[in-house]
């Protein structure tokens, strides 16, 4: 069977700083569990499930995880 190489990825300047400002973020963001959004919504669970299915989130590690920047914006356009 023949071996995979890993080669290097070589960036430039700009394209290293825009990927260090994405990872920046993604790391620094304030996630919220489906346990939490009760509390940050003011609003009971079923009221979530029912009126608010389509909140937008991320999947981390098995993981469902909202964004509160993400919430807002969604309920704002809504």
């Amino acid at each position: 069977m023949d071996e995979i190489q890993m080669k290097p990825l070589e960036l430039n300047k700009q394209q290293f700083e825009e990927l260090q400002k994405s990872v920046t973020k993604a790391v620094s963001r304030q996630w919220l569990r489906t346990k939490d959004l009760p509390n940050y919504l003011s609003m009971a669970d079923s009221t979530i499930r029912e009126n608010l299915p389509d909140l937008p989130f991320h999947i981390v590690g098995g993981t469902k995880l909202y964004d509160p920047q993400e919430i807002d914006d969604f309920i704002r356009n809504k």
